[in-house]
């Protein structure tokens, strides 16, 4: 009997282990997610056993996803699926660039394929216009999903925690930017957005750039017996006090009121506005001392003239009638001196960089505002970097381009912006002085990323370069000494807390 029970014990025991769980291998992906969310918790597991050490990552479901996101994984758990979100830019072109932003706009909603719908909004017909508007929508809580912002103005937001660092969505691999994508920007354009306050971090993407630039009446060169613009700046002074000296009324270059031009003029003598660490101001250095005496000399010997901020596009005007040899300004103004040459002195003419500009530690001054994102949910953060990298695409900014006159941001858009403003009546004669600037990108350099240069641009102006004009015989070390005391000082006050 004993034995009997015996050996039907044994029997039962096996039947069960062979019911038991099979050792399969555990899988080497992560199950997928429920498509539902259960109405009711799992079973807890039996006590007696133990749990399986997962294999693979967490799934992006698991990964906590700050405001706004701090990592590369943050941005890629974000899910924009079925969330139908809206995104307005703010900006202060034209209508006729409002019309074309749109278009290219109604072409991303159209296309993402995350229900994403863009639109643009012309705030104010300037920089400060956009920027004083934005300034009352953060103040009322209701800032755009993303808007024009020069790289101090963004910085000022940033210390208001109101602009976001896209250095993870532009690293996402999910939304990011391809290395091919990198590649292709140009890299200057880039390196623009990096703030020195804020340990690099990218508070702006480029859609557009353009550059300073001189204007150059080649004609008069010639007949000087110079065989095009100058390379140094002594050059530049003598053709110019030789030009006024043969042309009684005329003048070979004018004093504009603009701290861009001074900037322009430093980098090209090696010296910066900033320094590198964005710590302090260092235009007072001997760069500045040079370029002011060298301004003080050509006003004593009536080579160079003051054109007043009241008289509108007046360089470009006299530029145009022959009146002067030599004027600087944008990149993005070629068109409308081709013009005033049209309708003026009709001679030939070319742009150049700056005297010295494409010498070791020289420059030339960039400058563009880029498109920043707000915080507002970490969802409208993501569509909102999306439609910036939509307008940076190369189709988008060689439409941009050949409708504005900047620089496109992709290098691979060359071609056709040339192409296309060689086939353009109104740019035809200028497409290849155009062409000239994608070479001459590698000696970007731009001027303060940081926040609070705003003011010192107007005291650049109104404490250095009108004392200057108002009396030729000025201390221009201490102006400039006076000038960057005072710039530290609101360097410091808009410093990171």
């Amino acid at each position: 009997m004993r034995k009997s029970l015996f050996i039907v014990l044994a029997v039962i025991a096996l039947l069960i282990v062979a019911c038991g769980p099979s050792a399969t291998p555990a899988p080497t992906t992560a199950p997928a997610a429920p498509t539902t969310s259960p109405t009711k918790p799992p079973a807890a597991p039996a006590a007696t056993t133990a749990p399986v050490a997962p294999t693979t990552a967490p799934t992006a479901a698991a990964v906590k996803v700050n405001n706004p996101p701090a990592s590369v994984a943050e941005v890629d758990a974000i899910n924009l699926a079925g969330k139908n979100i809206q995104v307005t830019y703010w900006h202060n072109r034209p209508q006729k660039d409002q019309d074309l932003l749109q278009s290219m706009l109604d072409q991303f909603n159209k296309s993402n394929p995350y229900g994403i719908t863009a639109k643009a909004e012309i705030a104010g017909s300037s920089y400060n216009d956009v920027y004083n508007k934005v300034n009352a929508a953060l103040q009322a809580g209701q800032p755009p999903e993303i808007s024009v912002a020069y790289q101090n103005q963004a910085a000022f937001y940033r210390a208001q925690k109101a602009v976001i660092d896209l250095t993870p969505f532009v690293k996402s691999a999910k939304y990011g930017i391809s290395d091919a994508d990198a590649k292709d920007y140009f890299q200057a354009f880039l390196d623009s957005d990096k703030n020195p306050q804020y340990k690099g971090e990218i508070l702006g993407f480029p859609t557009q750039r353009s550059m300073e630039v001189m204007y150059v009446n080649i004609d008069a060169m010639k007949k000087m017996g110079y065989d095009g613009a100058p390379k140094d700046w002594k050059t530049f002074e003598e053709a110019a006090c030789k030009f006024a000296q043969q042309n009684p009324g005329k003048y070979g270059w004018d004093v504009g009121h603009d701290a861009s031009r001074f900037a322009a003029r430093i980098f090209s003598r090696g010296g910066r506005i900033l320094a590198p660490d964005g710590q302090a101001y260092v235009f007072n250095s001997q760069a500045g001392i040079d370029d002011l005496t060298m301004v003080e000399r050509m006003l004593t010997n009536k080579c160079a003239v003051e054109i007043p901020t009241s008289e509108s596009f007046g360089n470009q005007n006299r530029f145009g009638n022959g009146d002067l040899l030599f004027t600087m300004g944008s990149s993005s103004g070629l068109p409308f001196f081709q013009q005033a040459v049209d309708k003026g002195g009709k001679f030939k003419w070319d742009i150049a960089l700056l005297p010295g500009a494409d010498q070791p530690n020289a420059g030339m001054d960039l400058y563009g505002a880029s498109v920043s994102v707000y915080k507002t949910t970490p969802e409208k953060e993501l569509a909102a970097w999306l439609v910036i990298k939509f307008l940076g695409e190369t189709k988008q900014t060689t439409r941009w381009a050949l409708s504005t006159g900047y620089l496109p941001v992709r290098q691979s858009a060359k071609p056709d912006v040339i192409a296309g403003f060689k086939a353009d009546k109104t740019w035809g004669p200028v497409a290849d002085s155009y062409a000239k600037m994608f070479d001459w990108t590698q000696y970007a350099l731009i001027e303060s990323p940081v926040a609070g240069y705003d003011p010192v641009r107007l005291s650049l102006d109104k404490d250095v370069v009108t004392k200057i004009i108002q009396d030729p015989k000025s201390d221009v070390k201490k102006l400039l000494d006076d000038a960057k005391a005072n710039a530290d000082k609101v360097l410091k006050e808009n410093a990171p807390k």
